[in-house]
């Protein structure tokens, strides 16, 4: 009984680990993915995202550097210094003739020497101040565009996503046309033997039967080139097969379809307005740091020194003093400088109300394709219906010998422009509200 019970336990183990694996390998397979995790993973790793992110923390650097103006400096100086002989002063007293031409040491040689400086700005005329609103400016400009960013690239994303959805279902259309079609010549190649339709019917059907399967084709191709280019998004292996949640087919949120509403939205969300506008008052500031340039620059700086020297009673010391610079005259350059910064900045404002307008464009476009979209909805599903009876009704009258051939290929035809009219429609009117969620600056 020993001898027996190992070789279970050894069969029995692989057993259970490949059920598991199988198990595991389900449970991945079926696991539908949703847009907002679409979003999430693939925001994760884009790479012109990443570069916002990176420019955003190097603006948030510059204000703190410019913030930093207003503290303290401190600084340490040590040296040492060696001359070619003890540097001395020429003694010339007349009273005392007898040291003519005698020189008096008042240095050594060679000394070390060191000392501790700090200083701080007192009265910058609005330099300092206006750099650090400059800098701020800059860095919520910075932040904007990392969110123009995120938004513009969720829309992409949502339209990679909408596109796999569509090519799913145009390759199931064009798999029930193949289907429909191979039927009909089934019908069609049974009639023809009894002697019962022509043989022109034969061939007019197969023909119909090989155009399907060319589209048929051409939407598996289709698909496969969606499906890559949402994977590159996703950083996965561009052949992998994924499974999406079929957002056409969900419940749809109502957008706001006030048009007011979404244009007054738009003028103060929209990230493209933020982002001018900052680097606007951007501009504006550098452009009076630059200015004060001009005025009184006040500061103090304080400080202990040390140098060597055998000569000196004292050869250290504290020490304190305030300066005053006024820079009276510089060619014009300064005010160069903050003139071209100025003009930059007039230049960025109308840049921004170019772009107000287009976005007021962008909106009502956005507004009026979401309400075609919700139109054409009503419509299609009972096209749908309709086209489904037409073609059953058609089958029935060629069998029944009422109706020729061509009544049954056109039934099939439009009832497959009927199908893809509505796949259309809906995919349509999902990414219709993304987009007029992206123009009111919502996404």
């Amino acid at each position: 009984m020993k001898k027996n019970s190992h070789p279970r336990k050894i069969l029995w183990l692989p057993v259970s680990l490949f059920c598991l694996h199988l198990l595991t390998l389900s449970g991945t397979a079926y696991a539908a993915e949703s847009l907002e995790q679409a979003w999430d993973i693939a925001l994760k790793r884009d790479h012109v995202l990443a570069s916002a992110q990176y420019k955003e923390q190097a603006a948030q650097h510059q204000l703190s550097s410019a913030q930093a103006n207003y503290l303290p400096k401190l600084a340490v100086e040590a040296g040492y210094l060696r001359t070619e002989s003890e540097p001395a002063a020429k003694i010339n007293i007349p009273a005392l003739p007898m040291l003519k031409g005698a020189s008096l040491p008042f240095a050594q040689d060679s000394a070390y020497f060191g000392g501790v400086t700090v200083s701080a700005p007192l009265y910058t005329s609005g330099k300092i101040s206006s750099g650090v609103a400059a800098a701020r400016a800059q860095a919520d400009a910075s932040e904007a565009r990392t969110k123009l960013t995120r938004s513009e690239l969720k829309l992409a994303i949502a339209q990679s996503y909408i596109a796999v959805l569509r090519a799913e279902h145009a390759n199931e259309v064009a798999k029930s046309h193949i289907s429909a079609v191979s039927k009909h010549v089934s019908d069609v190649q049974e009639l023809f033997l009894q002697g019962y339709v022509a043989k022109h019917d034969l061939l007019a059907s197969q023909v119909a039967l090989a155009n399907a399967q060319q589209l048929g084709l051409q939407a598996a191709n289709a698909l496969e080139l969606s499906r890559a280019a949402y994977n590159r998004w996703m950083g996965r292996p561009y052949d992998q097969t994924v499974e999406l949640v079929d957002i056409g087919l969900a419940g749809q949120t109502p957008a706001e379809s006030d048009l007011n509403t979404l244009l007054q939205t738009a003028n103060t969300q929209r990230k493209e307005l933020q982002e001018l506008t900052m680097q606007s008052s951007a501009l504006q500031n550098q452009a009076a740091s630059v200015r004060a340039g001009h005025l009184p620059q006040i500061g103090v700086s304080a400080g202990y020194s040390k140098l060597e020297n055998r000569y000196l009673a004292e050869d250290k010391a504290w020490w304190v003093g305030v300066v005053m610079k006024w820079e009276l005259f510089d060619g014009g350059l300064i005010r160069n400088q903050a003139s071209q910064l100025a003009v930059n900045a007039q230049a960025v404002r109308e840049a921004e109300l170019d772009v107000r307008e287009k976005i007021a464009l962008q909106v009502r476009q956005s507004w009026l394709s979401q309400q075609e979209a919700n139109a054409r909805m009503q419509l299609v599903s009972k096209a749908v219906e309709q086209a489904d009876e037409t073609l059953l009704l058609a089958r029935e009258r060629y069998r029944s010998g009422l109706a020729p051939n061509s009544d049954v290929l056109d039934a099939e035809t439009r009832r497959l422009q009927a199908y893809s009219n509505r796949d259309n429609a809906l995919y349509d009117r999902a990414f219709a509200r993304l987009q007029l969620q992206h123009a009111a600056g919502q996404l």
